[in-house]
C-alpha cells in the first residue's frame, strides 16, 4: 500500500470530499484512490438508508467496468424482498461491526442468488465496515470486493479501518442533505424546497411570477367522506392526490397545496407568450392525464373539477415568526378559486377564465359570463373542451 496516497485519501474525506459532488461521484473517487493507493479493489459500494416517501434504500457502487451505478429500495423491498432481509450488507448494518465474506466458504450468504452470481464473477471476498450515524436514521455500509487470492491481506483491512470514520462523515453529510431536500420537497413541494434550503426563510420574502393557477377538487366530497370509514375517505384522498401530482409534476406544474379534498398547483411561466400557451396546453394535458389514470384503475368514484386561469401570483413566505408557509397568494389565485365554485352550475368539469381562453382558444369554448365576490363586473366564463380519448 501506498501509505501516502491513503493519507491523502483520509484528509480529503476529512475535508468533505470537496468539491461537493453526487453520492455516485463519491463513490468513484473513493474507488479510484484506493486502487491508485494499491488496495486491489474490484468493486466498492455504498447502503445507505434515506428520508424518503417512497424509496428509501439506495446502493451506489463502482466497478471499473461499469463505473458508477445507483439503485433505489422500496420499504416493501427492505422488509420482504429476497436482496436486502439477510444479507451480509443488512447484518453489518444492523450490527455495526465489521463482516468479511471470503465467498465459497459461508454457506449462510453464498447460497443467496447474489452470492452466487458474485462467485461466478471470481470475487474472492467480500468486506463490510459499518460507517457510524450520529444524526442519520441508521448506519450505512461501505462494501469492498476483491479477485486477490486469498482475499485482502492484514495491511490492506488495516487501510479500510482507518478511512472508516472519515467516510462515514462524508456518506452522513449526504443522507442529511438529500433527507432535507426530500422532506421539504415532499410537503412543500419542489420548487418551494429548494428555495427554503438557498434561504428563502424570511417572512414576507415574495416574488410576482406570471403563472398559470389550477384548483381542482373532488366532486361529491361531503357525502362521501359522511357515509364513509375514515381510512377509506384518506385511501380515495390519496388516490386522487397521486394520479393529479403525478401529471402535474410531467407537464412542468408544481403543486403547492392539498386542501382537505381539493389542491391548488401552478405552472410558472415568464411573460412569453409561447411560454404561456406551452405552460396553458401543460395544464390541461395534466388534468386529461389524471383524468386517464383514474380510469385506467376502474375509480369511477373519483370524479373531480377544475379551473384554471393565467395571471401575476406571489411566491413567497407567509405567515407568524414561528411558522411560515411557502404559498401563492393574489387576486389571480382568488380569482381562479372563485372560478372553481361554479363549475358545476355550468355543469362542466373544467372552467377557465378569458386570459386562460385566449391562450387555447382551440380547446375552450364560452359557457357564459358571471359576477364573483370581491371582483367587479361580469367575468366570461369558458369550458375546456374534453379530447376525444380516441383522437390521434
Amino acid at each position: 500500500m501506498d501509505n501516502s496516497r491513503v493519507t491523502a485519501l483520509i484528509n480529503w474525506l476529512m475535508a468533505g470530499a470537496p468539491p461537493r459532488q453526487s453520492i455516485t461521484e463519491l463513490a468513484t473517487q473513493v474507488a479510484k484512490r484506493l486502487r491508485a493507493a494499491g488496495l486491489p479493489l474490484d468493486h466498492f459500494g455504498l447502503y445507505q438508508l434515506l428520508i424518503h416517501p417512497e424509496m428509501p434504500g439506495r446502493y451506489t457502487y463502482w466497478t471499473e467496468a461499469l463505473g458508477a451505478q445507483s439503485m433505489s429500495g422500496t420499504r416493501e423491498q427492505l422488509s420482504e424482498g429476497k436482496s436486502w432481509p439477510g444479507s451480509p450488507a443488512e447484518a453489518c448494518m444492523t450490527s455495526g461491526r465489521l463482516l468479511v465474506h471470503d465467498h465459497g466458504s459461508a454457506p449462510v450468504y453464498d447460497a443467496r442468488p447474489e452470492g452466487e452470481n458474485v462467485l461466478a464473477l471470481g470475487y474472492r471476498q467480500t468486506v463490510y465496515t459499518p460507517l457510524h450515524s450520529s444524526f442519520a436514521l441508521s448506519n450505512s455500509v461501505a462494501r469492498y470486493g476483491t479477485k486477490q487470492a486469498g482475499g485482502f491481506t492484514e495491511d490492506e483491512l488495516h487501510t479500510l479501518r482507518l478511512i472508516q470514520a472519515p467516510l462515514a462523515r462524508v456518506v452522513e453529510a449526504f443522507i442529511l442533505y438529500e433527507g432535507t431536500i426530500a422532506v421539504l420537497s415532499t410537503y412543500v413541494g419542489r420548487n418551494a424546497g429548494r428555495r427554503v434550503l438557498a434561504g428563502n426563510i424570511r417572512r414576507g420574502d415574495a416574488e410576482a411570477i406570471p403563472s398559470i393557477v389550477l384548483f381542482a377538487d373532488l366532486k361529491g366530497f361531503t357525502r362521501l367522506s359522511n357515509a364513509q370509514p375514515a381510512p377509506q375517505v384518506i385511501g380515495t384522498l390519496n388516490v386522487f392526490y397521486e394520479a393529479m401530482e403525478s401529471a402535474i409534476g410531467a407537464n412542468g406544474g408544481e403543486m403547492l397545496k392539498f386542501m382537505g379534498d381539493g389542491l391548488l398547483a401552478i405552472f410558472p411561466t415568464p411573460d412569453d407568450i409561447s411560454a404561456q400557451m406551452a405552460a396553458a396546453n401543460g395544464a390541461i394535458a395534466s388534468l386529461e392525464e389524471a383524468r386517464a389514470a383514474l380510469d385506467e384503475e376502474r375509480r369511477e368514484d373519483i370524479q373531480f373539477r377544475a379551473a384554471l386561469h393565467l395571471g401575476e401570483i406571489h411566491y413567497g413566505n407567509i405567515g407568524s415568526k414561528a411558522r411560515l408557509d411557502f404559498t401563492a397568494i393574489g387576486p389571480a389565485v382568488n380569482l381562479t378559486a372563485r372560478l372553481l365554485g361554479v363549475a358545476d352550475e355550468m355543469r362542466a368539469e373544467t372552467v377557465c377564465t378569458a386570459p386562460f381562453h385566449a391562450l387555447a382558444p382551440e380547446r375552450t369554448t364560452l359557457l357564459g359570463s358571471r359576477a364573483f365576490k370581491g371582483f367587479e363586473g361580469q367575468h366570461e366564463v369558458y369550458g375546456v373542451v374534453p379530447r376525444r380519448r380516441n383522437a390521434a
